[in-house]
């Protein structure tokens, strides 16, 4: 069977995705990034996980359809639940809300070297836990698909470095430069993403027009009873500081 072409926004995450020796590809839906990261030489073998099993059946058709299934093991599984101490590098996980990717890494069986995060909500809470639990977030990129904003961002462990080649291989590089060293917990830039204010890529303007859209319709949404709470406010406050942004 033919390669199947990715979403434009999965195309995005892949190229942030550093090379490893075994990377798991968690909610892998149809396998499709899966075995693209075999095809593209990102990883040596890959974990395709999935909660559903129809989804993971699909996988599993394609990946063998490409003749990879000696290197990608399709699991039925909850997140991380399903792997093992040891058997990888790092960890993909799109198109989920932040909240379920925090207890999927919270859940796995080991902090591993790097986690590739896209999600959909509670970007504040996921990357504050990230750093926490001692991660820094290293890259962030904002892709546009199907007329929707997307982010993802890359977290690598802190005792990660490039020049050491006992970590498998992995193509990163920690920085002692980074936005999110001291920020404070009530930056609007926890749920935006520091990096990006900082980088300002080709996107960035309908990005953070996009946010304000957001918050102006949930504005508009409220009643005059609440226009004078904390909760409008707090709307209101945030509109500003993204136009500040820009």
């Amino acid at each position: 069977m033919k390669a199947r072409p990715m979403m434009d926004r999965l195309e995005a995450v892949f190229d942030i995705v550093p090379k490893a020796d075994a990377i798991a590809d968690i909610g892998t839906d149809h396998g499709y990034l899966a075995v693209e990261l075999i095809t593209r030489g990102k990883a040596k073998r890959v974990i395709a996980g999935d909660v559903n099993k129809g989804p993971l059946e699909s996988a599993k058709s394609y990946i063998q359809s490409r003749g990879l299934s000696d290197v990608i093991d399709c699991r039925l599984g909850d997140g991380l639940q399903m792997t093992k101490q040891g058997e990888l590098n790092g960890a993909i996980c799109c198109g989920m809300g932040g909240f379920l990717m925090r207890d999927i890494v919270k859940a796995g069986p080991e902090p591993l070297e790097f986690y590739v995060l896209q999600p959909q909500n509670g970007q504040a809470e996921l990357r504050q836990y990230m750093v926490k639990k001692g991660y820094q977030i290293i890259k962030e990129i904002i892709m546009k698909d199907m007329g929707k904003m997307y982010t993802a961002f890359l977290a690598i462990r802190h005792d990660m470095n490039s020049h050491n080649p006992s970590h498998n291989g992995a193509d990163v590089t920690i920085s002692s430069d980074n936005p999110y060293i001291d920020l404070p917990t009530t930056s609007i830039l926890w749920s935006v993403g520091a990096l990006l204010a900082q980088e300002k890529p080709a996107l960035w303007n309908e990005y953070v027009d996009y946010l304000i859209y957001q918050r102006q319709c949930a504005l508009d949404g409220m009643t005059e009873a609440l226009s004078h709470t904390e909760k409008y406010k707090e709307l209101q406050g945030e509109i500003d500081e993204l136009a500040r942004l820009r």
